[in-house]
C-alpha cells in the first residue's frame, strides 16, 4: 500500500492487535483467557495538525468475553475511539494528549472521564470530529450519524506543529471493528465542513514513527533483578529518552495495567485474586514474546529474569535481534526503600517466599551464555554486583 495511504499502523500498536484482513479492519486477541479483560489500541499512520477532519469507525463483532469467576465486569466488550498524539502508549483517553469517546457513554482525556453521548455498541457507527480550525481546537463525535454535540477541547494546542499532530486512535476490548478514513463514501452522514483524514492534501499528513528498517536494526533489553529493584523505572526513562526508537515495554505488570476497569488498576480491586491475575498475565506475556519476535521493533523486557534457564528461553525467540541485558542492582537499603515506595503507591507485594526463592536462583548472566551481545550493569558495577547476589544466594537458601 503507497506510503500516503491512510490506514491503520501495524507499527504503532499494541502486541494483542491482529488484523485478519486488510489494514482498514482488526479486533483483539481472544486466546488465551487473560486477554478478555486486557485492552489493545491502534492509531493511523497518518495524522493532522491542521483543518477540521473526521473519520469512523464500526463496531462489527463482540468477541467472546467469559472469564473465570470473580473477573466479570459491566462491560466487557467495549471500545474507545477518538485522537491522540504520536507516541509509546496506545491506550487512548489516559495521557494528557489523548481524547476519546468510549461505549459506556463517557468521554476521557488524562484518565479523567465524563459523562458524554449514550453508550454504543455491534454494528454502531461513531464518528470521529477534529476541528484544528478554531482556538483551541474541539474534539466531538457522532453515532449512526446523528450529532452528539461538543466533547471537549484540545486546549493549549499549537495548530501547524507537525510535532503535535493528532491521528485517528481506537482502544477496544473482546471487540472486532472496521475504520473508514475515506476509502469509503460515508457509512452514516459526513459532517459538513469536514474531510476525511485520507482526503486531506498529501502534504497536510503526517506519517507516524516508522518500523526499523530490519531485524538487525531492533534490539531486545533483557532486564535483570529482584522484585521492586527499580526495572520498570529504568525501562520507562530509557523509554522517554529515545522516542524515536519506541521501545515497547513487555512484562506483566504493564499486561495488567491494560486489564483496567473503568480507569482503576486491576491491583487496588484483586487483592484477593492477584495470584490468579498474575498467571494470567503470565499466560498472555507467553502468547505476546513470539508475535513480538516476529516485528520490526525494539522491546525491553521488564521482568525479573534471575534464571538462567528462563533468559534462554526467552531470548532463543530474539534471534537476529541486538540483545542486551541490563543487570539492575541498588544497594540492599536502597532497594528495600523502592519496595516500600511501589507497595505504597500501587498496592503491589511480591510473597516473601517467592522473593527468597529467586535470590536462592539468582545467577547473573555471563558473555559465555551467548545469550546476549552485551551485558551491561545499570547500578552496581560487575564486582559489587556479583558479591550482593552471592549474598541474596544465601539469604534465600
Amino acid at each position: 500500500m503507497a506510503d500516503t495511504s491512510v490506514v491503520l499502523d501495524r507499527y504503532n500498536c499494541d502486541l494483542n492487535i491482529r488484523f485478519p484482513g486488510s489494514q482498514f479492519s482488526a479486533s483483539t486477541l481472544n486466546q488465551p483467557e487473560g486477554f478478555r479483560i486486557m485492552w489493545g489500541g491502534v492509531r493511523a499512520t497518518h495524522g493532522v495538525c491542521r483543518g477540521k477532519v473526521y473519520f469512523e469507525v464500526k463496531v462489527t463483532d463482540h468477541l467472546d468475553s467469559r472469564v473465570g469467576a470473580g473477573f466479570s465486569e459491566p462491560h466487557p466488550n467495549v471500545m474507545r475511539v477518538g485522537w491522540s498524539v504520536d507516541g509509546p502508549s496506545f491506550a487512548l483517553g489516559e495521557s494528557a494528549w489523548s481524547f476519546g469517546y468510549g461505549g459506556v457513554g463517557k468521554v476521557c482525556n488524562n484518565n479523567t472521564y465524563t459523562d458524554y453521548g449514550q453508550e454504543f455498541g455491534l454494528d454502531d457507527v461513531i464518528g470521529a470530529k477534529l476541528n484544528l480550525d478554531v482556538n483551541p481546537p474541539e474534539f466531538s463525535f457522532t453515532k449512526n450519524g446523528r450529532d452528539l454535540g461538543l466533547a471537549g477541547k484540545v486546549l493549549n494546542y499549537q495548530v501547524g506543529r507537525r510535532d503535535m499532530a493528532l491521528f485517528p486512535h481506537v482502544y477496544c476490548k473482546n471487540a472486532a471493528f472496521k475504520v473508514n478514513f475515506g476509502q469509503e463514501p460515508s457509512w452514516s452522514k459526513l459532517p459538513t465542513g469536514f474531510k476525511f483524514i485520507s482526503q486531506m492534501p498529501v502534504g497536510e499528513r503526517i506519517n507516524g514513527l516508522k518500523a526499523p528498517s530490519k531485524k538487525s536494526n531492533c534490539e531486545m533489553i533483557m532486564l535483570v533483578g529482584l522484585p521492586g529493584c527499580g526495572k520498570t523505572t529504568w525501562a520507562m526513562n530509557k523509554q522517554a529518552t529515545f522516542p524515536e526508537k519506541r521501545y515497547n515495554i513487555l512484562g506483566t505488570d504493564l499486561i495488567i495495567d491494560r486489564m483496567r476497569v473503568a480507569g482503576m488498576a486491576r491491583y487496588s480491586r484483586f487483592e484477593e485474586r492477584f495470584a490468579t491475575l498474575i498467571k494470567m498475565a503470565s499466560d498472555c506475556l507467553n502468547t505476546l514474546l513470539p508475535i513480538a519476535a516476529s516485528l520490526n521493533r525494539n522491546y525491553i523486557l521488564d521482568q525479573t529474569n534471575v534464571y538462567p534457564s528462563a533468559r534462554k528461553q526467552k531470548m532463543r525467540y530474539f534471534s537476529g535481534f541486538i540483545r542486551v541485558a541490563v543487570v539492575i542492582l541498588p544497594e540492599l537499603s536502597e532497594h528495600e526503600r523502592r519496595m516500600c515506595q511501589r507497595t505504597r503507591e500501587n498496592g503491589k507485594a511480591v510473597p516473601a517466599d517467592a522473593v527468597r526463592k529467586m535470590k536462592a536462583n539468582f545467577i547473573l548472566p555471563e558473555e559465555k551464555d551467548r545469550d546476549f551481545d552485551r551485558i551491561e550493569y545499570a547500578e552496581l558495577d560487575k564486582d559489587r554486583a556479583q558479591r550482593l547476589v552471592i549474598r541474596y544466594n544465601r539469604e534465600g537458601i
